[in-house]
């Protein structure tokens, strides 16, 4: 029954320009009259407690104390209103601990005071982005690239938010600016292959992939990316070759999940069991794969080992209709007649509760036929 490929064609955003600012000490001489140097030295202090506790939370926040370093940005800044870079600092750590609004909030006082700050710009739509303002973050990516035409990582982000909206084309142009800004940046190319590959250009989308890991020979994802395009363009071959190098990369649960989908594909249904019992490894909750290792069993005519893994994927997930129908085939290979009527059966109801009326009409068939042999 069903071969379901993980499918993983994937792009890249970047979260950049992180970094905090550090404190400057520079004053000048007081000049004046007394009453007037009195009040430059008691403003001075002032702004060095603010530094001091810029400086604090800056300590603070390397140690990953996001907390403690918003206390002491936010000390700074009850002391000095308008100190840029406390804002700034405070916007990031409230980003990086998962308060978005908040961080928006201090990105847009920290460009009301610096509106040439690039970095607030950037920062807050990624924020945007991450809070479903697409079109915010997009309005914040063309003010970046206004500012600095040659800011790659702008072209990026707005890349991905264009392809995200469906905008493929205007994407591609995009990854094209930056892939000419930076030429050796793999996921320039990684991008700009999946928007030919949404574009239905499978040829140029495998040039991308192939220009992206000429660029990073290590890059997992482009080999991911490759691998499923060489399998939609029928070379199944190549794409377990791709398949091969990136599970010597990252050896993850889906890299085998989807080599065994494509060695069961190719008639190496022993090479196909293999990887399925390493995906259930990495994974042991894994439906699809028993599922799968299920069929490949049931083509080796081991139909005891197929029903073993069949009946554990209805156990992980009862309503698995794929798993009851495919364990009836199983069952038929072991002439149990009563178990394979009720497996279709099962399938059958399930297939109907699911709204898939052929699947179930063709269950239903089944079952009903071998219940009129003599």
């Amino acid at each position: 029954m069903k071969l379901s490929i993980t499918v993983s064609i994937t792009s890249l955003i970047l979260v950049a320009a992180t970094a905090i600012a550090d404190c400057n000490y520079s004053y000048a001489n007081p000049l004046g009259s007394t009453a007037t140097s009195h009040s430059y030295r008691v403003a001075q202090s002032a702004q060095k407690q603010a530094e001091d506790l810029l400086s604090s939370g800056n300590q603070k926040f390397r140690k990953k104390d996001y907390n403690g370093a918003i206390a002491d940005f936010s000390q700074s800044i009850q002391i000095s209103p308008n100190f840029e870079k406390a804002v700034y600092n405070r916007a990031v750590a409230y980003d990086l601990s998962g308060n978005r609004q908040s961080a928006i909030a201090d990105y847009t006082k920290s460009i009301e005071l610096n509106p040439q700050n690039i970095n607030s710009y950037f920062n807050r739509s990624v924020s945007r982005r991450k809070s479903g303002d697409k079109q915010g973050a997009i309005a914040d990516l063309n003010r970046v690239i206004q500012i600095d035409p040659n800011y790659a990582d702008a072209y990026l982000n707005r890349g991905n938010l264009l392809l995200d909206a469906g905008e493929a084309t205007a994407a591609i142009a995009d990854f094209s600016q930056l892939i000419k800004l930076k030429p050796n940046r793999a996921e320039g190319y990684l991008n700009r292959g999946l928007a030919k590959y949404k574009m239905v250009d499978r040829a140029g989308a495998l040039a991308d992939y192939d220009l992206a890991i000429k660029a990073n020979p290590n890059y997992d994802l482009a080999y991911n990316n490759r691998a499923w395009t060489k399998l939609e363009m029928g070379d199944n071959q190549g794409a377990i070759a791709d398949y091969d190098r990136l599970i010597q990369l990252n050896p993850t649960y889906s890299s085998y999940y989807n080599r065994a989908n494509i060695r069961r594909k190719s008639g190496d249904n022993a090479g196909a069991v293999a990887d399925y019992t390493k995906s259930i490894q990495l994974q042991p909750s894994n439906t699809l794969a028993y599922n799968n290792r299920g069929i490949a069993h049931n083509n080796l005519k081991d139909f005891q080992a197929a029903i073993r893994d069949f009946t554990k994927a209805i156990e992980l997930n009862p309503n698995a209709a794929d798993a009851y129908y495919n364990r009836a085939t199983a069952r038929q290979g072991l002439q149990d007649r009563a178990g394979t009527i009720s497996d279709f059966k099962t399938a059958a109801q399930i297939y109907q509760q699911l709204g898939e009326r052929k699947k179930s009409t063709d269950a239903l068939a089944l079952a009903f036929q071998l219940q009129n042999q003599k």
